[in-house]
């Protein structure tokens, strides 16, 4: 019975599928291996939050702002999400989205946009316990001494990714 099996024909089919056996074997044996697997990131329970308006932060305001909140995030280990201001584009109804953010206990809201600054302005007086940082263009006006409200200037997008970047990094820190 052995004999018949192993002659001819089968016996070819037997030695390759032996012969593809060692090889799955072999390359799963010596197949290199990372020394330390990749771990997902465990973020501390601290947000940094960023209103946007309907662009969301795909307008040029919002971009470097969220590429710096980023970098923080990285930094301090702190979770960053964005809210972009749906429906009328109005302080009125932008204050339903900052207060929104206030009650989600984010650590620091920042406004990036004229509409979000205005909106974060405005509600700031009324939040004296919750930080913001508003990023103004040249030809916005910060808000006048609001005591909770830190202003970073945007003065070209990798300098605003840097100083969005520092605040946020100081704000989630302490």
């Amino acid at each position: 019975m052995w004999a018949r099996m192993f002659s001819g024909v089968r016996r070819w089919y037997w030695l390759a599928g032996a012969g593809l056996i060692l090889i799955v074997i072999a390359a799963f044996v010596l197949w290199p291996r990372s020394e330390e697997e990749p771990r997902a990131r465990q973020y501390r329970d601290v947000s940094a939050c960023l209103l946007t308006d309907s662009a969301g932060i795909s307008s040029s305001a919002a971009k470097p702002v969220w590429a710096g909140m980023q970098d923080a995030s990285l930094k301090t280990l702190g979770q960053v999400r964005f809210l972009s201001i749906a429906g009328p584009q109005d302080v009125s109804n932008g204050r339903t989205f900052v207060n929104s953010l206030v009650l989600s206990r984010c650590a620091v809201i920042v406004a990036a946009g004229k509409l979000p600054v205005e909106t974060v302005t405005e509600v700031a007086r009324e939040s004296p316990h919750q930080k913001f940082v508003i990023v103004v263009a040249g030809d916005q006006t910060p808000a006048p001494g609001v005591g909770n409200v830190s202003v970073v200037s945007a003065t070209g997008e990798d300098a605003t990714r840097t100083a969005v970047s520092n605040a946020i990094a100081q704000a989630l820190s302490a």
